[in-house]
């Protein structure tokens, strides 16, 4: 899920700058020329060093794609260091390259994301506090976009061209790599199934412990009103601090081992699943033979379509907690309708009855366009995972036909 955090980071980002710009603007309006190249500071420079970009896809598995990478970068002596999954490249003084190989439907794709070393970290922020350095922070940030872009593509170009086959495949190499296709593109599957429910089940732990922080909230005002009114001057709060910190842990616990006795055995279940397809992918692109007694690449496909049903239906059921973007909106739309729905109750129970239909029509404004959004993203949704579906049938079907044509063949 890679664009899952730029888009996060940069929604959450952007939210704190609105709030901060607007005291400045009304209290601040005429040192405008001051503060405005800051607030776009702050903008570009998380704009730039979360994004990551793509440069190509190749047949390879990820972990070759890597080596090949790190060969190039080796042999054109840049500073290079290695990482699980990725590696990172340095460009100049200032700013590295951070590339990472990934497994999707189309094979391994190659991505890139441009860092700040320590020393380009320091000076973007020195720059960044001094104010005046601001937009000199923006220009510099550019230049090393724009640097470090034209470093990957060439790097990265060579890499996925050096580990592309070179001669025309024979029989077996089209069935072998229709085999590795076919777990590439289960192995990007049963990945997307892992995460999905990786994120709900973290998104079902937080409401969890804001569930149990509510309670507490509740049952501590509520004790100390029923044990000592309104006296809040001289009134003990041991009891109510012990009873309602007791419930609260109590029911968070409860709620917890609930959630993981929940998420628990299918994370373990998609999780195997990646490792199987992983290590037959591997093998495949090794050209060795399984382990005696272990079941054979294609019997494994085979094995996993029955799994597919399942991997799509966990992806549905993750809801928006696949789709951080769209899930702020909706928080940030309901939230306020909510507040609309409190403001229509409070204007009723003083007297103000005018203003009850502008505040209950607002609301129900919102409402409806919550709705939409929800119902356009629940149908786009359910097309992707169709057509994921017809896809994994299109390639288990080719698999099959080309290995019997294979088979007469010989």
């Amino acid at each position: 899920m890679r664009g899952e955090r730029y888009q996060n980071g940069m929604v959450m980002l952007l939210t704190v700058l609105v709030f901060a710009a607007i005291p400045l603007l009304v209290n601040l309006p005429a040192w405008w020329f001051l503060w405005v190249p800051v607030e776009a500071a702050l903008a570009v420079l998380p704009a730039v060093f979360l994004r990551e970009v793509d440069i190509g896809t190749s047949p390879r598995s990820p972990g070759d794609v890597r080596e090949t990478l790190s060969s190039t970068l080796r042999t054109a002596g840049v500073s290079m260091t290695a990482a699980p999954g990725a590696v990172s490249a340095q460009v100049n003084a200032l700013s590295t390259v951070r590339f990472r190989s990934r497994i999707t439907e189309a094979g391994a794709v190659l991505s890139y994301q441009v860092r700040p070393t320590v020393a380009g970290w320091a000076l973007l922020a020195i720059l960044g506090v001094s104010v005046v350095g601001s937009t000199v922070a923006i220009v510099l940030t550019v230049a090393l976009a724009w640097q470090a872009r034209r470093f990957a593509r060439v790097r990265g170009s060579s890499a996925m061209a050096a580990s592309a086959p070179a001669s025309t495949p024979s029989a077996s190499d089209q069935v072998r790599g229709l085999l590795v296709g076919s777990l590439s593109f289960g192995l990007h599957m049963a990945e997307q199934a892992y995460e999905a429910q990786r994120k709900a089940y973290t998104d079902a732990r937080v409401l969890a412990v804001l569930g149990a922080f509510v309670l507490w909230t509740v049952l501590l005002v509520g004790l100390f009103l029923a044990l000592n009114g309104l006296n809040l001057l001289t009134g003990r709060w041991e009891t109510p601090i012990i009873g309602a910190t007791s419930a609260a842990f109590l029911t968070g616990g409860v709620l917890l081992a609930g959630m993981r006795r929940r998420y628990g055995p299918p994370l373990s279940r998609y999780g195997g699943w990646k490792d199987r397809l992983g290590d037959a992918m591997g093998r495949e692109m090794a050209r060795t033979a399984p382990e005696p007694g272990s079941a054979s690449s294609f019997e494994l496909l085979l094995d996993a379509s029955t799994q597919v049903p399942d991997w799509l239906d966990a992806q549905r059921k993750a809801g928006l907690s696949a789709d951080p973007g769209i899930a702020f909106v909706v928080l940030v739309l309901t939230a306020s309708c909510a507040s609309m729905i409190v403001n229509a109750l409070y204007a009723a129970l003083f007297g103000a009855l005018s203003v009850v239909p502008i505040w209950a029509s607002i609301a129900a404004v919102l409402a409806g366009i919550t709705a939409w959004i929800w119902y356009r993203w629940r149908r786009r949704e359910d097309t992707r995972l169709a057509e994921s579906k017809s896809a994994w049938d299109a390639h288990v079907r080719a698999l099959r036909a080309r290995m019997d044509r294979f088979l007469e063949e010989m």
